[in-house]
């Protein structure tokens, strides 16, 4: 059987859970048997998709970082009782950072560390601001 091309609300909405439980949409695209170009033309085509993709996608990053802090609570248990060794913990830091990195990048405003303010003014005037040394 070919891939399917034609909109399938089941697989979408297959697709938008297994986003929201951290699976990449990579991942998920291919497991539910479609291509990326597909899954790209339905975004475009269905006006409400995108926003529950985004929200997917949100929804994703937070249950991964629940289960990176599950993931290094234990490996500091682990570590106490000499269970886990310093090439574990290595790794488990290594995943965690990846993961930080990762949702700074896919959900920048809640998650990013930069910080950015705008200044504007209602009235359409011109301000000054002067800088001191």
């Amino acid at each position: 059987m070919g891939q399917p091309t034609k909109y399938n609300k089941d697989i979408v909405e297959s697709i938008l859970e297994r986003l929201a439980t951290g699976q990449s949409i990579r991942t998920a695209v291919i497991d539910e048997g479609i291509t990326w170009p597909t899954w790209r033309t339905w975004l475009r085509n269905k006006a409400d998709l995108r926003e529950k993709y985004d929200q997917a996608k949100e929804d994703g990053i937070e249950y991964t970082l629940g289960e990176i802090e599950h993931i290094a609570q234990d490996t500091v248990q682990r570590a106490k009782t000499k269970k886990a060794d310093i090439i574990e913990v290595k790794a488990v830091e290594t995943l965690i950072k990846n993961k930080q990195w990762l949702a700074s990048k896919l959900h920048a405003k809640k998650y990013g560390s930069h910080q950015q303010m705008t200044i504007g003014n209602i009235e359409n005037q011109s301000f000054k601001i002067d800088w001191d040394k």
